[in-house]
């Protein structure tokens, strides 16, 4: 009886190491075939790229918007030309990230459009997409529910030509011989609520995940992407020239997480500064401004501008030829598209106090 009881246990201890073997390796060819969005330092500005249900945010405006990303800036990988005498080469495979945005509230549609364009370089990766969204605006007692869906486009290009296996005559290396490139489609959606005071979204990129229109149908498939975000700006009572604006950013594929927490102050609406954080990534600094907040000119107090940078915390950043930190610009514009409303004589009260959205 003993010697039986033994030998099941052990039999199960053996299964449960084969199914743990199994689901890691699992888990690593997903990963090694699938990538993730791009990352923003600045993420507050980029909303619409993660929450479709962001777009036209800020009511009866017109904005543009862009971002430059250097991702850790200093980066370098070894490379072994083919037919060299001259040894290893070091190549720059730092990641660098180009958003742009235009987006606009329309009353007619009852909430807001917006395109975006992304340009995400990644290792050997260049990815160049476009999302065309809409999100309707449901005006509710507290605040604004939007509600939105995009259609993205994206074009995936592998660069080929640093992929030199060392010693000849791997099938799987030597298949590597052009420039290979995907052309997928996809869909996002997000719902994203604003108050007067604080705001909460949440959103989920590439719904599709294996729309492939061109290309090999089997690999660098895009990753499902899951955001939960969330602000809340908070008047100092003893001085209401400064507000402090805590956000925080969650990203998950639904196997993995990642957090950002950030802290802006703000001085007069004009000025603002704070800190960032990216859990096991980066601690960072912000600085920016609105320069003309508080000028009567429609068209000049729209324009904002930052600037971001990142310490690199991980081991990424200790090593030679390593990182030495991000760097990311935002400039943004905005004005009003729609004329102040101003009424007078005498007309019906439903004209008068009519729902603008």
């Amino acid at each position: 009886m003993f010697y039986h009881f033994y030998y099941d246990k052990e039999k199960l201890l053996n299964m449960k190491k084969k199914y743990i073997l199994g689901i890691l390796l699992t888990v690593f060819s997903v990963s090694t075939f699938a990538q993730q969005d791009a990352q923003f330092l600045l993420f507050p500005w980029a909303t619409p790229y993660y929450n479709a249900g962001a777009i036209g945010e800020q009511s009866n405006t017109l904005c543009f918007t862009g971002i430059f990303r250097q991702q850790y800036a200093g980066w370098k990988d070894t490379y072994v030309p083919t037919n060299s005498t001259d040894g290893t080469q070091l190549i720059n495979t730092s990641p660098q990230q180009i958003y742009l945005s235009l987006e606009s509230y329309l009353r007619k549609l009852h909430g807001g459009i917006g395109v975006t364009f992304i340009k995400d370089k990644i290792g050997f990766f260049n990815n160049v997409g476009v999302k065309l969204g809409y999100s309707f605006k449901l005006r509710i007692p507290t605040g604004t529910l939007g509600i939105g869906l995009q259609v993205q486009m994206l074009s995936q290009k592998l660069d080929n030509s640093y992929f030199m296996p060392i010693q000849q005559g791997d099938a799987l290396l030597n298949s590597f011989t052009k420039d290979e490139s995907w052309l997928d489609l996809d869909f996002s959606f997000g719902l994203f609520y604003k108050a007067d005071r604080w705001n909460a979204g949440i959103g989920m990129t590439q719904i599709a995940e294996k729309i492939r229109l061109s290309g090999d149908k089997n690999s660098y498939q895009m990753s499902r992407n899951m955001y939960i975000h969330g602000g809340y700006t908070w008047v100092l009572p003893w001085d209401p020239s400064w507000e402090i604006i805590p956000q925080a950013l969650i990203k998950t594929d639904l196997a993995t997480a990642q957090f950002d927490l950030m802290v802006l102050a703000r001085y007069n609406g004009i000025l603002w500064g704070g800190l960032s954080y990216r859990i096991q990534d980066a601690v960072s600094v912000l600085f920016g401004a609105r320069p003309f907040y508080n000028s009567s000119n429609n068209y000049l107090k729209g324009l904002e501008m930052g600037l971001g940078y990142s310490f690199t915390t991980s081991k990424l950043g200790y090593q030679k030829h390593r990182s030495y930190g991000d760097f990311e610009i935002v400039l943004r514009y905005c004005f009003d598209i729609y004329k102040e409303e101003v009424f007078s004589g005498y007309g019906s009260t439903r004209s008068i106090y009519k729902n603008q959205y």
